[in-house]
């Protein structure tokens, strides 16, 4: 059962029209395993631009390392990437020891501690200063 959820898990309603909508290349950078999240992605028939994960870069998120290999494959630097993720500890702050910025996707409604940029769910992305001219 636990494999199944790695590999067919549930997706958020509004994930494959944000990454269909975006104007801007999406990258996935994930702690899950290399295999399991190109199952998941199959699953759901998403097309994001690339996948970076803990296992190719042999370290975890909220650690650096993970970050930095997703910048070296690019090319983008620390200020052309922002990082979405549902996690303070591994997707804010381990964004922001690798000197990009993250906005956190706060579904719960918890308290939005300061300095964090936080929106209910993906779309609302589009409405932050990181989408407006």
């Amino acid at each position: 059962m636990m494999f199944r959820h790695w590999t067919a898990p549930p997706a958020f309603p509004e994930a494959k029209v944000f990454l269909e909508a975006c104007p801007v290349p999406v990258y996935i950078v994930s702690n899950i395993d290399t295999s399991d999240i190109n199952k998941a992605i199959a699953f759901h028939s998403f097309m994001p631009d690339g996948v970076f994960t803990s296992e190719d870069a042999r370290s975890y998120k909220p650690r650096s390392e993970l970050f930095a290999y997703a910048m070296r494959k690019t090319g983008f630097s620390p200020y052309e990437v922002v990082h979405i993720g549902d996690s303070l500890s591994s997707d804010v702050k381990g964004a922001g020891a690798a000197g990009i910025k993250a906005i956190w996707i706060n579904r719960s409604d918890k308290t939005v501690p300061d300095g964090v940029i936080a929106v209910n769910n993906l779309l609302d992305i589009f409405g932050t200063s990181f989408f407006r001219e």
